[in-house]
């Protein structure tokens, strides 16, 4: 009876790890930049923004290693795809994009870790073999270096590429190279302007709430004062 009490504690622990850290990336990629741009507005945006949190459930309930791994990365891109300005430098500084990319790699490493790993049950008998005090054989030594260098490597080659395009000062001169005069016009272009976002924020939420404005009634009014006037003057 030990064996399945045992094989059930760490399912469940591997659902607490999986839930914790994923949960972790979905707020700080999709939820809290979406907060801090205003774009949880409108039910599209909102089912967006719950996408990966449902397919991060749905793949605890399943317990896959492919909708952990491969969908739910590609879920959390939905909203980010749908409004880019979620990705955009002004929400993400060195320092919180570190922050962020260390909790995207602990999950998935969290993830491949915890949902493939299971204790093997007690072995019937034991008997040592002839090879097993020679250690493992040499191509097998040179194989586990490379897929370590692959691991090291898929994690360093992106995140250096990201950190390259958005926090270098050399792109900023090479956008004046390439567009002399027009770096002042480009950095908001590629970056996100964040007043511009903010105020078309505003805008798209006034227009949702289907209210004119305050200054909408004050031009209304003067310009039925001046036709008043203009019929009183043409009658006295």
């Amino acid at each position: 009876m030990s064996e399945p009490v045992t094989e059930r504690k760490w399912r469940t622990f591997a659902d607490v790890v999986a839930f914790a850290l994923g949960t972790n990336v979905w707020v700080s990629i999709v939820i809290l930049p979406a907060i801090f741009v205003g774009a949880l507005h409108g039910a599209g945006h909102v089912l967006a923004a719950l996408l990966p949190f449902a397919v991060l459930l749905l793949g605890l309930w399943r317990r896959s290693e492919g909708i952990l791994l491969g969908l739910f990365p590609a879920a959390v891109l939905v909203p980010v795809s749908i409004q880019p300005q979620l990705a955009s430098s002004y929400v993400y500084g060195p320092v919180r994009f570190g922050l962020v990319a260390i909790g995207v790699i602990a999950y998935l490493f969290g993830v491949s870790f915890f949902t493939t790993f299971h204790e093997p049950p007690a072995p019937r008998s034991i008997r040592m073999l002839s090879s097993a005090h020679a250690g493992p054989a040499t191509r097998w030594r040179r194989r586990e270096r490379v897929y370590w260098g692959l691991t090291v490597m898929s994690i360093i080659i992106p995140t250096v590429l990201i950190v390259w395009v958005n926090y270098d000062d050399a792109i900023a001169d090479y956008l004046g190279e390439m567009y002399p005069g027009r770096v002042a016009l480009m950095r908001p272009h590629r970056t996100g302007d964040r007043d511009l976002v903010s105020s078309l924020t505003r805008t798209r939420v006034e227009s949702k709430a289907g209210k004119p404005r305050t200054r909408f009634y004050l031009s209304v009014a003067i310009a039925l004062v001046a036709m008043l006037s203009l019929i009183l003057f043409r009658h006295l």
